[in-house]
């Protein structure tokens, strides 16, 4: 046996017989806080600090919230977030929040699609008119061809930044 697993041998027994013979019995003497004379420091900038030593107990009732009560906060509750728009005092006369704007409906339909060397191109039909679709193309400023990777081609709606997808089949 090492050095190092002797020595740790011998803590772990004296640890264990310090725990079955030590003492067992919790001692049973309160120590309650007593009031002293407060005590004044001079800081490095001449203001004077007092110290009133430990303050008296209070009673748990006053603490905490009656038994009754469905709930209390012992330690409170602050909240950092921003208050809603909602939460306004009662009769201010706030007006409601505007309703979501609604995002059309793709006007593409799908024709077909042609792929050489990585690059696809996707034909797509809006009305009487073809749309020849390349990966980030621009179509009539409104939407943006964001990915061509089949089955799906991902659309941006620029006015609302948002994501749609068309299906387009497999690569085959």
């Amino acid at each position: 046996m090492k050095r190092k697993h002797a020595i740790l041998a011998l803590l772990f027994v004296s640890s264990a017989g310090l725990l079955a013979f030590g003492r067992t019995k919790p001692v049973d003497q309160v120590v309650e806080a007593v009031p002293r004379a407060a005590i004044a420091a001079v800081r490095a900038d001449r203001t004077v600090v007092v110290d009133s030593g430990i303050a008296a107990l209070r009673a748990r009732s006053e603490l905490i919230a009656s038994a009754d009560a469905k709930e209390h906060a012992l330690f409170g509750s602050r909240s950092l977030a921003p208050p809603l728009p909602s939460a306004a005092p009662a009769g201010a006369g706030i007006p409601p929040l505007p309703p979501e704007p609604a995002v059309p409906s793709l006007p593409f339909t799908y024709l077909g699609k042609q792929g050489a060397d990585g690059n696809w191109e996707v034909y797509l039909a809006r009305g009487d008119e073809t749309v020849i679709a390349r990966d980030q193309m621009v179509i009539d400023g409104t939407y943006r061809v964001d990915a061509i990777s089949p089955p799906t081609m991902t659309l941006v709606y620029l006015p609302l930044k948002l994501v749609q997808t068309l299906d387009i089949g497999s690569a085959d």
